[in-house]
């Protein structure tokens, strides 16, 4: 009985081992990744504006693709400050018209 009971112990010690053991891996994975993330967040974005002449067949929708920057989350967001930039008050855009389009990028000009 000595025996079964030093065994199932052992066991018990081991399992806690490995438990802790896989623990103390997914902290120090958590932490490599959220270091990362962080860093990706910190980078300074530079805000730009140019002017944009509408061509034939273009929509706020494909000027977006174009301009679309990481200060965004979604192209929603860059077509409803598009509108409020040039006063729009629909999608509607003619070419030929220009707009002011604020963009922004990780790389100084």
């Amino acid at each position: 009985m000595n025996k079964k009971y030093m065994a199932y112990n052992l066991f018990k010690l081991r399992r806690t081992y490995l438990l802790l053991a896989i623990l103390f891996v997914i902290f120090i994975l958590f932490i490599l990744f959220s270091s990362k993330a962080d860093a990706e967040n910190s980078r300074e974005v530079y805000t730009y504006y140019t002017s944009y002449e509408i061509q034939t067949g273009d929509t706020l929708w494909t000027i977006a693709d174009n301009y679309i920057g990481p200060d965004f989350t979604d192209k929603k967001e860059f077509i409803s400050e598009v509108k409020k930039l040039n006063h729009l008050t629909s999608d509607n855009i003619t070419a030929g018209n220009y707009l002011v389009i604020r963009y922004s990028s990780y790389e100084r000009l």
